[in-house]
């Protein structure tokens, strides 16, 4: 074959290459794969969370934030008796009117797989409204569409807030986005309930409900977006009065340390009113800027380009930074993680994700119906979301999650001696192990430190409990290192011993006491 005829040949295919290519553009260009894609790209998405969540759940590393919202499911089967753990029900504490269906269906059904499946449901729905925010009102191309979708799918914070127990403040986040996407169509009925379902995850939200209503302010929509400030200042303001919620002031247990995450935002509105200057300078700490990096880095800060859009993530993340920061203070060591924080910014996301769309339609080229993106740019938006997925979020390749879900023996002899506890009773337990005796009237949650066991502190925690379940093979997350060394284990057995405790079971550092018959 000649060589004018080989140069022919590859001229043919490459034009039959482009005319495929042109037609399956064209294709995902048309109204029948709108129709589609969100909806698959949240079934997907919702199948990896659950997944995730309930392996992190069956392998005990769900933590122990998951035994307040165990515990708050018994405790309205039982007429709300006994005392919360962490001193507040989550619920309650943080005025979360939704989390109340939550908890009524959590008594008919697996309590663990109630919180998952609503939890994922919410993260993952949020898909739908961004697509069509992205295709219907910004006019971008479905190339670009998709990788701010998939951006939302790998943003670590939100990976962090589905891990952990229960957030009804996640909820709030496609919510929010469907509620932005009803205001641009002036659809303001259902705005209206899309608002009001907002304010129902909590009463922090309030003050983000009222970041909306200035990102329509600024937008050009100023009736309804001061109505809107207005409501959900006004939401705040009234649960702050009736609610009175506290800051933490004593030493935090991983369980006080979730629910001080839960009403810390809503606590920090009269501090904040009371000492605007010293506490808004907290948002220069490194942790709030940390915080501030993990959400707008790996979308490459783009979001800034849109910066009307923007604003309203700025109460939502400014309370909760400055709550963050108060409860790290006051937790003990090894006790801080960053999942219920992630939840609390999960509803600022949606006010990142719709700059995002709008400052790539900002920087895009407008054609005669779409706005094209360069593909740099979109290459560059994800491998910027696939690089910080895979170094900060929990559900990293590098953390294996794949190998989640299995049971060690560490694991069984959790079980096993948690099996061994009566119905009936208080219980006193290390935080490893808090979910699996949290469904009872009381249940006290001992410091993961062996420092904090000595024999006063002993006696003012367990009070009379019936049985005390200790696990001595923790390990600093911070530090790699155990808790607990050697002489700890004696020398706390012997501090219950003299108190009238026996141990019952003993089995690779797992053990649990009672009092001597």
């Amino acid at each position: 074959m000649s060589d004018q005829a080989v140069r022919s040949s590859g001229s043919d295919r490459r034009r039959r290459w482009r005319r495929t290519v042109l037609r399956l553009q064209g294709r995902l260009d048309g109204e029948a794969a709108d129709r589609v894609l969100p909806w698959a790209f949240a079934a997907a998405t919702f199948a990896v969370l659950v997944a995730l969540d309930a392996a992190a759940l069956r392998s005990l590393e769900g933590g122990s934030g998951i035994g307040p919202w165990l515990q708050a499911v018994w405790r309205r089967q039982h007429g709300g008796a006994g005392v919360p753990i962490g001193g507040v029900d989550p619920a309650r504490g943080a005025w979360s009117l939704i989390a109340e269906p939550v908890l009524w269906v959590a008594r008919f059904v697996p309590p663990l797989a109630a919180f998952a499946i609503v939890q994922a449901f919410a993260i993952a729905i949020g898909i739908v409204p961004l697509w069509r925010l992205a295709r219907e009102e910004a006019r971008l191309r479905v190339g670009a569409s998709s990788v701010v979708v998939v951006a939302y799918a790998l943003a670590p914070t939100l990976h962090r807030a589905n891990l952990a127990a229960f957030h009804p403040e996640a909820i709030a986040l496609p919510l929010l986005l469907w509620g932005y996407l009803l205001a641009r169509r002036e659809h303001w009925k259902r705005y209206a309930v899309v608002v009001a379902l907002v304010l129902a995850c909590g009463a922090s939200l309030g003050l983000t409900v009222a970041g909306l209503g200035l990102v329509l302010c600024l937008t050009g929509q100023r009736r309804p977006g001061w109505i809107t400030g207005a409501v959900g200042s006004a939401w705040s303001l009234l649960a702050v009065l009736v609610v009175r919620p506290e800051l933490p002031r004593t030493t935090l247990t991983p369980a006080g340390e979730f629910v001080a995450r839960a009403t810390g935002p809503l606590a920090v509105i009269p501090d904040l009113a009371a000492h605007p200057v010293s506490r808004t300078g907290e948002l220069l700490s490194e942790p709030a800027v940390l915080f501030l990096v993990l959400v707008l880095a790996p979308l490459l800060f783009l979001p800034m380009v849109a910066p009307r859009k923007l604003s309203g993530a700025l109460p939502c993340l400014a309370l909760a930074m400055i709550a963050d920061a108060t409860v790290q203070d006051a937790a003990q060591r090894g006790v801080t993680t960053l999942s219920p924080a992630g939840a609390h910014i999960a509803p600022a996301l949606a006010f990142v994700f719709i700059a995002l769309v709008f400052a790539l339609e900002r920087i895009g080229t407008p054609s005669v119906t779409r706005v094209n993106v360069d593909r740099r740019v979109l290459l560059a938006l994800l491998a910027g979301a696939a690089l910080f997925f895979v170094t900060e979020a929990p559900t990293s390749p590098y953390r294996q999650p794949w190998a989640w879900g299995g049971r060690d023996v560490v694991d069984g002899a959790r079980v096993e001696a948690a099996d061994l506890i009566g119905p009936f009773g208080s219980v006193a337990v290390s935080p490893s192990s808090t979910s699996l005796v949290a469904e009872r009237a009381e249940v006290v949650e001992l410091p993961l430190d062996p420092v904090n066991l000595t024999a006063d502190r002993l006696d003012g925690r367990i009070g009379r409990a019936r049985w005390i379940l200790i696990d001595t093979t923790g390990t600093d997350p911070a530090t790699r290192r155990p808790y607990w060394r050697t002489g700890d284990e004696e020398r706390v057995l012997a501090d219950l011993a003299e108190q009238g405790y026996v141990v019952s079971y003993a089995a690779v550092g797992v053990y649990l006491l009672e009092p001597a018959r």
